[in-house]
């Protein structure tokens, strides 16, 4: 499940244009920083592309090399000429994919190593021990009441 991330006002403009084809965005020097940085994989970000109000694209981050974005295209490309606005918004796939949070798990045995998250960060009641655990990373857990 991909971990969604956000930031505040990440705004730049593209200093390459780009084809149907391309996955990376070349933004005007320093901004690469203003965005979030996905890793690993298993974290990205939403944007979106528009140089009018009727030529624009939704696109995923995966990855941020210095003002670079690596990115996955719409369904539908387009291309976009030097200058085009990126901007770093929340829309429906970040919301549809954000699990509700506050839902309790509860196991009988030592989750590390064997249980998949809800969502990153989810915390599960071990009812045997009466220890609580909070995902970390993949199927890793870390004991809360050491």
């Amino acid at each position: 499940m991909t971990e969604y991330l956000f930031a505040n006002n990440a705004i730049g403009a593209l200093n390459t244009a780009i084809g149907t084809g391309d996955t990376l965005l070349v933004l005007e020097s320093g901004q690469g920083a203003l965005f979030p940085n996905p890793s690993g994989g298993i974290s990205a970000f939403r944007l979106i592309v528009f140089e009018s109000p009727s030529q624009f694209e939704w696109m995923t981050c995966t990855f941020v090399s210095g003002d670079t974005l690596t990115v996955t295209r719409s369904p539908t490309p387009l291309s976009f000429n030097i200058g085009a606005e990126v901007h770093h918004r929340i829309d429906d796939v970040a919301l549809e994919n954000m699990l509700q949070k506050g839902i309790e798990r509860t196991v009988t045995s030592d989750p590390d190593g064997s249980l998949a998250a809800l969502y990153f960060g989810e915390e599960v009641y071990q009812s045997i021990t009466g220890v609580w655990w909070k995902h970390t990373d993949a199927l890793v857990w870390k004991e809360m009441n050491v």
